[in-house]
């Protein structure tokens, strides 16, 4: 006998463990086509994390053992990284790279110089798109591509908070099919493989997020992480600091000017997040772990999992920060 699984997560319904994934109530279990976990997502807001590891190179092996597959590999726009380069490039099938949150960046970086920086430092390939399932925006464009490449099968990866659901639920939404896969902004959403038959033609399979263990989901509350990330285009702040003041955000961040001329700091994060220029003689945060960064040039501080801090000039900076494993530094992308 075939067992039911979620909708949602992908994970077996069962009902006699509430502490395991795929738990479902036995009065409900016949006509349950989510999990108490899911459906509490959708439904009321409610978030947990599966207590699963995810087994990235696993899903890689397979996929790329798969040989009438294709990759579509979902980078958030705000957090282009080295761990991305790096799963990106395990990939052997064709591959397509499909940069997500565009909406939320400002205006003014165009999409040309988006994918021209991720083609110089990412992955040298001419299948790069910005989207937005928010928007609706190249979507069917992506779609048409797909077709006319012929993919039979296409799986939907990348980390956590990358849009992959989101995408999916629109994909399936414009298809006049009904949205199956739960989203949200937590580790671990999608439990297994969730493969929809989209078309005679065309199978898409979601895929478990992979885990970047550098992001800021690993070290802070997830009802705060859902408050971090923007739902609509950034106003970037930002500010001339000179030497002996700092930058701190909320109680997550200070970023101290050690160098002895001002530099520009403009923050790619929430605006709503909190803002304050100090004086150094304020202590604030100074308990939070310590770092010190240097670069050389324009270059971009980036926050894993909040966003980045573009440095227009050459300069040297003190970070504090709740864990210093969510700082690296890049060229930078504007």
């Amino acid at each position: 006998m075939n067992k039911k699984k979620c909708l949602g997560c992908g994970s077996v319904l069962q009902s006699d463990n509430a502490s395991k994934d795929g738990f479902v109530k036995l009065s409900i279990y016949d006509k349950a086509e989510y999990c108490e976990r899911c459906f509490k997502i959708m439904h009321y807001g409610e978030y947990s994390v599966l207590d699963k590891k995810i087994d990235a190179d696993g899903i890689i092996r397979n996929i790329n053992s798969d040989n009438i597959s294709s990759v579509a590999f979902l980078v958030d726009a705000l957090n282009i990284n080295e761990n991305t380069k790096k799963y990106i490039n395990k990939f052997k099938n064709r591959k397509y790279i499909l940069v997500t949150k565009k909406d939320v960046l400002p205006k003014s970086i165009k999409e040309k110089k988006l994918i021209e920086y991720i083609r110089n430092n990412v992955c040298d390939t001419e299948n790069i798109m910005c989207i937005s399932s928010v928007k609706n925006y190249n979507i069917d464009n992506f779609l048409k591509r797909i077709e006319k490449d012929n993919v039979r099968r296409l799986y939907i990866v990348g980390f956590t908070n990358s849009g992959k659901s989101t995408f999916i639920n629109h994909i399936l939404t414009s298809q006049l099919k009904k949205p199956v896969i739960t989203t949200s902004s937590v580790p671990n959403t999608t439990a297994s493989y969730i493969a929809i038959k989209l078309n005679s033609k065309l199978t898409i399979v979601d895929t478990p997020g992979f885990i970047d263990e550098k992001a800021i989901y690993n070290f802070v509350d997830y009802n705060k992480i859902i408050k971090y990330y923007p739902k609509k285009e950034i106003k970037v702040k930002t500010f001339q600091v000179k030497s002996g003041y700092s930058v701190v955000i909320n109680d997550i961040l200070r970023i101290e000017n050690l160098s002895d001329k001002s530099n520009s700091l403009s923050f790619y994060m929430n605006d709503r997040l909190r803002y304050e220029k100090l004086n150094n003689k304020n202590s604030k945060l100074k308990y939070l772990n310590k770092m010190e960064i240097e670069v050389e040039e324009e270059s971009d501080i980036l926050i894993n999992g909040l966003g980045f801090i573009r440095v227009t000039k050459p300069g040297k900076f003190e970070i504090n920060i709740i864990d210093t494993k969510l700082v690296s530094v890049r060229k930078s992308m504007i």
